[in-house]
């Protein structure tokens, strides 16, 4: 990472001169309001290439939550991309995938992950965009929910091409926690109950706790991932006989290929906090439901079960 650092210091932070705002503040009205105005960075190689693989997971993790989806596709011209693999691959070529990147423009600074611009996107505050899952839900908003990524150099000059291969691994084998916005507790696989049908619950968090860390999986075709839980190795599912408000969440064993029970995605917020809290929900292919945490046993072993989905329900809200 220290070496992507002093990369980034060489190319960053020299001005560019492809502004869309003159250096007097004055927009420019002819074309599409970008995202960020830099060339972007380097391909790295070698040692460079192993820093940058690293990075490119700090975008992954971010982005899965924002919303950016594994199954829809961004017509490009490198063919038909993941929208999830285009974002990381964007935010390789503007950022290194470097949190605290500023790349200097004339009147203009580009900012955090996505590079995204304080003159043309002044409600990211220096705040968010130097915030590594705001960043992310900004360059959702911005990008139209993954669909449309002209707003960006890099994407317009093909560099991003070039991170193609270190975003599609960097999309699948990543973990983390999720925590209930409502509850405040985090999904917890069960230690004691490791089986086909073994408990799900809430738990105060713990982030060395590996029962309640949760690693993406990309199985075949262009499915949504599994959660495989890092302690137990077993997939989060929901009971395709128990499709129901309140229906069982559980434990099984994992099924990459084939079984949509066990197959999640992230409805983004788009919401800009400073905090960096997703508040994403967390869908089921199968059942069609959200995981929801049950707000009347919020706390320690706490029910965690399937509900008809609903944004505005803090309890199906994770981060």
């Amino acid at each position: 990472m220290r070496l992507l650092a002093v990369a980034l210091a060489a190319v960053l932070m020299v001005p560019t001169g492809a502004a869309s705002a003159s250096a007097d503040g004055t927009a420019r009205t002819d074309g599409p309001v970008p995202a960020s105005l830099d060339a972007g960075v380097g391909v790295p190689t070698g040692t460079m290439a192993a820093a940058a693989s690293a990075a490119a997971t700090v975008c992954a993790k971010v982005a899965a939550k924002a919303g950016f989806s594994y199954t829809a596709n961004v017509s490009t011209s490198a063919g038909n991309v993941r929208q999830i693999v285009v974002a990381v691959a964007v935010a390789m070529a503007e950022s290194s995938c470097n949190p605290s990147a500023t790349g200097q423009n004339p009147g203009s600074i580009d900012r955090g992950l996505w590079q995204i611009n304080n003159y043309w996107h002044p409600e990211v505050s220096d705040a968010c965009a130097y915030q590594v899952q705001c960043n992310a839900n900004a360059a959702w908003n911005i990008s139209n929910h993954g669909s449309n990524w002209t707003p960006w150099s890099t994407y317009n000059n093909g560099a991003w091409r070039n991170y193609l291969n270190t975003a599609r691994d960097a999309i699948t084998g990543f973990s983390f926690q999720l925590k209930s916005r409502g509850a405040g507790t985090c999904l917890d696989a069960i230690s004691s109950d490791v089986r086909n049908g073994g408990r799900i619950a809430q738990w105060p968090c713990n982030s060395s706790d590996s029962y309640q860390q949760w690693r993406v999986v990309v199985g075949a075709n262009n499915y949504n991932p599994v959660l495989q839980n890092v302690g137990t190795g077993t997939c989060l599912d929901a009971i395709s006989s128990d499709i129901r408000n309140g229906g069982a969440i559980t434990q099984w064993a994992c099924n990459t290929t084939g079984d949509p029970y066990q197959r999640w995605w992230f409805s983004g917020s788009g919401q800009l906090n400073t905090n960096g809290d997703a508040n994403a929900g967390l869908h089921n292919v199968g059942t069609g439901t959200c995981l929801d945490a049950d707000a009347s046993t919020a706390g320690q072993n706490g029910n965690i079960f399937q509900w008809a989905c609903s944004g505005s329900d803090h309890f199906q809200l994770w981060n």
